[in-house]
C-alpha cells in the first residue's frame, strides 16, 4: 500500500514524458526487494527483447524466429529449474515471457526503432501487472499510456476495485478459507467428501486468491489513469467449458488462443489437435510437470468433447434454451473443474490418481 501511494502521487507530478521511465523503475523496485537473482534473470531477458527490437533486421522473419526461440529457451531453462527446485519462482517472469512474446511476434523491430523504448520497458516492467497479470497486448498499453489523465471518479472506483481485491485475498481466502474452514480440509469421516471439498477448497482459494490480486492490480492501475483488460468474469457460474475458459484467466486464455490455437487450427484444420495442444501449453507455462502435462491433456480432452457434442449432436442447439438442461450442464461443467484440481492440488500423478480413484470409486460396481 505505501508503494501504491508512493509511486501514484510520483507518478502525477511528473510530466508525461517522464512517467513510462518511472513505471518501469518501480517494477524495477519491486523486482529487486523480490530477488537479486530474479533481477538479473529479467534483466537477461530485458536485454534479449531489446537486441531483437532494437535494430534495423534486414531479415526481418528469420531474426523473429531466433528472437522467439530465445524467449522459449530462456522460459524453458527457467521451467526447469523450477521443476527440478533449484530455484524459487521469480516475480511475474512467466508473465513477462509472454510480453516479451507479444512484442517479438506481434512488432518486430518496431517499438524500440520507432522511439519506444520508453513505453516498451514500462510495458514490460509495468508495476501493478508485473506479477500476476492480467497480460495487456503493447499497443494497448501505449494508448493507455498516452491518454492518461486525473479524473476523481475514475479514482475513486479505482479505491472500490482496490478495497474489494483486498477482501478477497485477506477476507475470503486469508481469514475464512485458509484459516476458519482450514481450505475445507474437514475430517467429516466420509472418504467421498473428505477428498472432494479439499479439491472444492483448493478451486476457491485459486480463485479468490488470483481474481483478488487482479482486481488490485486493475485498480493500482486506474489509479494511474490506465485500464488493462479484465482477468476472470465469474468464471464457476460457466455453462460450458469452453465458456470457462472465456472467463477464467482470460488474457493468458486469449493468448494461448492467439498463439497457439488459431496457427495450429490455420494450417492442420483440426479443432482436436489445436484445442489439446492449446491446453498442454497452458499447462506447461504453469508448470513443466507430468501433472500439469496431464491437467492441460484432461482440460484439451474435455474442450474437444463440447465441441464434438455442438457440431454433431443435432438437438444440442434445441437443449441449449432449456432451463433445465442449462442448470445440469452447469453443475456438469463446475464437476469437471474441480476434478482437474486433482490432477494440480497433489504432489504427482501417483497421488492424483488415489484421489480420483476414491471419488469415482461410488459409481463402479463393488467398489
Amino acid at each position: 500500500m505505501l508503494f501504491i501511494s508512493a509511486l501514484v502521487a510520483l507518478y502525477w507530478r511528473l510530466p508525461g514524458q517522464w512517467r513510462p521511465w518511472l513505471l518501469a523503475a518501480g517494477g524495477t523496485v519491486l523486482l529487486a526487494h523480490d530477488s537479486w537473482i530474479g533481477l538479473g534473470a529479467w534483466a537477461a531477458l530485458l536485454l534479449w527483447v531489446a537486441l531483437m527490437c532494437g535494430p534495423q533486421w534486414q531479415r526481418k522473419t528469420l531474426m523473429r524466429a531466433v528472437g522467439l526461440g530465445g524467449v522459449l529457451l530462456m522460459f524453458g531453462a527457467y521451467q526447469l529449474g523450477k521443476a527440478s527446485h533449484g530455484l524459487i519462482a521469480w516475480l511475474g517472469y512467466a508473465f513477462v515471457s509472454l510480453k516479451a512474446w507479444h512484442l517479438i511476434a506481434e512488432h518486430g523491430s518496431g517499438p524500440l526503432r520507432d522511439g519506444r523504448a520508453a513505453s516498451s520497458l514500462a510495458y514490460l516492467l509495468f508495476p501493478p501487472t508485473l506479477a500476476v497479470g492480467p497480460v495487456q497486448r503493447y499497443e494497448s498499453f501505449r494508448l493507455e499510456l498516452l491518454r492518461a489523465r486525473w479524473d476523481g471518479a475514475i479514482a475513486s472506483q479505482a479505491l472500490q476495485r482496490l478495497l474489494y481485491g483486498y477482501v478477497k485475498v485477506v477476507l475470503l481466502a486469508g481469514y475464512l478459507l485458509n484459516h476458519k474452514l482450514d481450505t475445507l480440509a474437514l475430517a467429516t469421516g466420509h472418504p467421498w467428501l473428505d477428498t472432494y471439498l479439499p479439491l472444492l477448497g483448493y478451486g476457491l482459494n485459486l480463485y479468490w486468491q488470483f481474481s483478488g490480486y487482479c482486481d488490485i492490480a486493475i485498480g493500482f492501475a486506474a489509479l494511474l489513469g490506465m485500464r488493462v483488460p479484465e482477468n476472470f468474469n465469474f468464471p464457476f457460474s460457466a455453462g460450458n467449458l469452453q465458456e470457462f475458459w472465456r472467463r477464467w484467466h482470460i488474457t493468458v486464455s486469449e493468448w494461448c488462443r492467439d498463439f497457439v490455437f488459431r496457427p495450429i487450427l490455420s494450417r492442420t484444420r483440426q479443432y482436436m489437435l489445436a484445442s489439446l495442444a492449446s491446453m498442454v501449453v497452458l499447462g506447461l507455462w504453469h508448470e513443466l510437470s507430468p501433472r500439469y502435462l496431464a491437467w492441460g491433456l484432461f482440460h484439451g480432452a474435455g474442450l474437444v468433447v463440447v465441441h464434438l457434442w455442438g457440431k454433431h449432436m443435432p438437438w444440442a442447439a434445441a437443449l441449449r434454451t432449456n432451463a433445465l438442461w442449462r442448470g445440469f450442464s452447469w453443475l456438469l461443467t463446475l464437476q469437471f473443474v474441480i476434478l482437474s484440481f486433482a490432477l494440480t492440488s497433489t504432489p504427482n500423478l501417483a497421488a492424483a490418481w488415489r484421489c480420483l480413484a476414491t471419488l469415482f470409486a461410488p459409481l463402479i460396481p463393488g467398489s
